[in-house]
């Protein structure tokens, strides 16, 4: 019974953060436009036959029957860091489910009504084991990995002045290429939600057959509060993200 209540106290709080406008769009649409990611194990991927699977998509799925009475009623909108509250803004979608870190800024200024948190991360690094380094101090003059258009670029500059480490980012625009070009060796680092690297890791097609992830990389995670992790929805002020 906990779990039944806890599940529609999710859910009710889901469908309060859509605007009366977008809840009309969606239920005379007949369909539930939800924004995800495209690679995120364990949040939202795509199978063989293109159905994505994940907790972000569980939530999506949850938000249509709730609305709609139908949890098949979805279509999933793949989007990248860089676009995807673009996508909020202008209707592209009607709900944004793609482990974004809620934060004030992202409130106030892309006028989002930010859903109730359903995940805490913390940014974390990841490096080949036989690299050698023990600890985030230890990448000083590294180049590290990093997805443009997230907290994790503005983080690492942040905790790079404040703890005296000097690294080369290498940023990019799809997580799929940072992916490649990490494992492809091109990168000393990577840094990343702990929880996509650790589904990054885990699926990399570097990791050789019988070998466990941990044995052929090495997980640090920097020294600070976890991030909070929820949906999004456009306000009902219209305003541009870069209003």
């Amino acid at each position: 019974m906990k779990k039944v209540i806890i599940a529609t106290g999710i859910l009710a709080a889901s469908v309060s953060g859509l605007s009366a406008a977008t809840l009309d769009t969606v239920k005379q649409r007949g369909t539930l436009v939800c924004g995800v990611s495209a690679g995120f194990a364990g949040f939202s991927t795509p199978d063989s036959q293109g159905n994505y699977k994940g907790l972000d998509v569980d939530y999506c799925r949850a938000l249509a029957a709730g609305v709609l009475g139908d949890a098949t009623k979805v279509r999933y909108v793949a989007l990248t860091a860089q676009n995807r509250f673009t996508a909020l803004q202008s209707g592209e979608i009607d709900v944004l489910y793609r482990n974004s870190t809620q934060t004030y800024l992202r409130g106030t200024t892309l006028g989002l009504r930010q859903g109730p948190v359903n995940f805490y991360d913390g940014q974390g690094f990841v490096v080949r084991a036989d690299a050698g380094v023990k600890d985030i101090k230890g990448l000083n003059g590294a180049t590290v990995c990093v997805a443009q258009g997230t907290t994790h670029e503005v983080t690492l500059g942040d905790y790079g002045r404040a703890n005296g480490i000097e690294w080369k980012p290498l940023v990019f625009d799809r997580t799929d290429t940072m992916y490649q070009t990490f494992f492809g060796g091109r990168c000393d680092a990577m840094t990343q939600d702990a929880s996509a690297l650790a589904g990054a890791v885990t699926t990399a097609a570097a990791v050789p057959v019988r070998a466990s992830a941990t044995a052929c990389f090495t997980y640090m995670a920097e020294d600070r509060p976890p991030d909070a992790v929820g949906p999004g929805a456009a306000g009902d002020s219209g305003r541009s993200p870069m209003s």
